[in-house]
C-alpha cells in the first residue's frame, strides 16, 4: 500500500531536525514538511492561520489558539508532542532607559505583544498577573499582528484595552515604538531582543526566577503542540502512532543537532525538571503545564470555560 501523503507545518529546530531531514521518518507516511509561511517575526503567526483555515494537514500550533480553536468545534485534534517550550521569563523587556525596576510598576503602562491570545503573552501575562499583581485590564495592550481573536471568533472581554499599533504592522516595528520610548515594554520571545542594545530584560536574574517559578507551580511553559485534521485520523487511524512514534524519535535525537547554547539550555532544563521532557500526559510536567495555561486563559478572558484536557487529544495518545 503506498504511504499517506501529509502536509504539515514546522518550524526547524533541533527536535525536529531529524524528521526534516529525514533520517526519521513516519511509518506508512509520506511527510510533507513546510517551514516557511510569512516574512519576519510573523512566520509562526502565518503558520497558525493556515493550520486553523486548513490550507494544510497539521502540524506545530500555537497551544492557546488550538484550545480556542477546538473550542468553537473546529475538527483538529492534538497529539502529545510539545515542539516549542522554554522558560518564558527571560522574554520580558524595558527600554533600556526605562526608570521602571520592578514588575509590578506595569500597571498602567502600554506592552506590547504579538497578538492577546497566543500562547507567550498568556503565559507572560499569566505571570505578570498571578506573581506581580499586574492584571491584564491594568495594561494597555499593543498588538502587532492584525488578526487579532481570528482563531477563535472570541474578542477579550471589554474591559481589557487592546489596540494595533501604528502602520506598519508588524513585529519589528512594535520593537522599534519600544525602543524610542512609545511603549512601555514588549513580551517577546525573540532571542535577537537579547542582544539589543536598546532595550533591558525585566528580570536581569532570570536563570533563579524561572527555577523558582517552577518549583512553586510546577508549570514548564509549553507553547506549541502538533495537531491533525480529525478526518484523516477517522479515515486513516494509523498514522497517530506513527507521527506520535516518529515525533518522540525525532525529539531523543535533539542532542546531536543543538549548539553548545542549545546544549546548555537543555542541561538547565533537565536538571530543573529533574528529568527528561517528556510527550505525555500521563509523566512529566506537561499536564500540570496545561493545566495552568488553561487557567491563565480563563483569568485573561480568552476562555469562558475549562475544556476537558483529556478531550483536545487523540484518544490513542491519552496512555503513552
Amino acid at each position: 500500500m503506498a504511504p499517506l501523503t501529509l502536509t504539515i507545518g514546522l518550524s526547524p529546530a533541533p527536535n525536529t531536525q531529524a524528521l526534516l531531514d529525514g533520517s526519521v521518518k513516519a511509518k506508512g507516511v509520506d511527510l510533507k514538511i513546510q517551514t516557511r509561511f510569512g516574512e519576519g517575526f510573523d512566520n509562526v503567526g502565518a503558520r497558525h492561520r493556515d493550520i486553523i483555515a486548513g490550507k494544510i494537514d497539521g502540524g506545530e500550533l500555537s497551544i492557546s489558539s488550538f484550545i480556542l480553536a477546538r473550542m468553537r468545534g473546529l475538527r483538529l485534534r492534538a497529539l502529545p508532542v510539545f515542539l516549542s517550550r522554554r522558560f518564558r521569563h527571560r522574554c520580558m523587556y524595558y527600554p533600556v532607559g526605562s526608570p521602571l525596576r520592578d514588575p509590578s510598576e506595569l500597571a498602567g503602562k502600554k506592552i506590547t505583544i504579538h497578538r492577546y491570545n497566543a500562547t507567550t503573552p498568556v503565559w507572560l501575562k499569566g505571570i505578570l498577573q498571578n506573581e506581580h499583581g499586574v492584571k491584564p485590564e491594568s495594561v494597555e495592550w499593543f498588538v502587532a499582528e492584525p488578526d487579532i481573536a481570528e482563531e477563535s471568533l472570541h474578542l477579550p472581554p471589554p474591559e481589557i484595552r487592546v489596540r494595533f499599533i501604528p502602520a506598519p504592522r508588524t513585529r519589528e516595528h512594535a520593537v522599534e515604538l519600544l525602543e524610542r520610548g512609545e511603549l512601555d515594554a514588549a513580551l517577546e520571545p525573540y532571542e535577537a531582543l537579547a542582544a539589543n542594545p536598546k532595550l533591558r530584560r525585566i528580570f536581569p536574574d532570570y536563570h533563579r526566577v524561572e527555577e523558582e517559578f517552577f518549583r512553586r507551580t510546577g508549570a514548564f511553559p509549553i507553547n506549541h503542540l502538533v495537531v491533525l485534521r480529525e478526518d484523516i485520523a477517522a479515515a486513516h487511524p494509523e498514522i497517530v502512532e506513527s507521527l506520535l512514534t516518529a515525533f518522540r524519535e525525532a525529539e531523543g535525537l535533539a542532542g546531536r543537532y543543538r549548539n553548545e547554547k542549545q546544549k546548555a539550555e537543555a542541561g538547565r532544563e533537565r536538571k530543573v525538571m529533574g528529568e527528561e521532557f517528556v510527550y505525555s500526559l500521563n509523566r512529566g510536567c506537561a499536564r500540570r503545564s496545561l493545566e495552568t495555561l488553561i487557567t491563565y486563559q480563563i483569568q485573561q478572558g480568552i476562555l469562558d470555560q475549562k475544556p476537558d484536557i483529556d478531550g483536545l487529544f487523540f484518544p490513542q495518545t491519552l496512555n503513552v
